[in-house]
């Protein structure tokens, strides 16, 4: 399991780099508070051996969007239009990185885990 693990970091930290070259903003819980002001792209390393596991790659909207989504939802405003256009947001974010992962020679695939949805599973190092 460590090798897994090391080997997943390596490889969460290159994609990482790639997608930054790219334009887009990346962050680790490391750095969060200084870089997250505006959202953007968080990588999540799953290091379990088991079908969950692996490198996942979710867009994280401004926080002023997120807390008036989460406040439509929680007082069941289900047709307030901030709950459309943030799971739109997230859908053509979710898009744009399998567009870029595609051109950087990565191997990626949306998510069908129901834990992260819009999230994009990184499935093998370019090549």
């Amino acid at each position: 399991m460590p090798q897994l693990g090391h080997r997943l970091r390596k490889l969460a930290a290159a994609v990482a780099a790639g997608l930054a070259r790219s334009g887009l903003v990346v962050f680790s819980r490391k750095n969060q508070q200084q870089e997250t002001a505006a959202g953007g792209l968080r990588v999540e390393v799953d290091e379990f051996d088991d079908a969950a596991g692996g490198i996942w790659l979710h867009w994280d909207v401004h926080p002023s969007l997120r807390k008036a989504t989460i406040e439509a939802l929680r007082e069941q405003r289900l047709d307030d239009p901030v709950i459309a256009a943030t799971g739109r947001i997230h859908e053509q974010m979710a898009s744009t990185m399998l567009c870029l992962l595609g051109a950087l020679g990565y191997v990626a695939e949306a998510s069908d885990d129901d834990y992260r949805p819009f999230a994009i599973k990184v499935l093998s190092a370019a090549v």
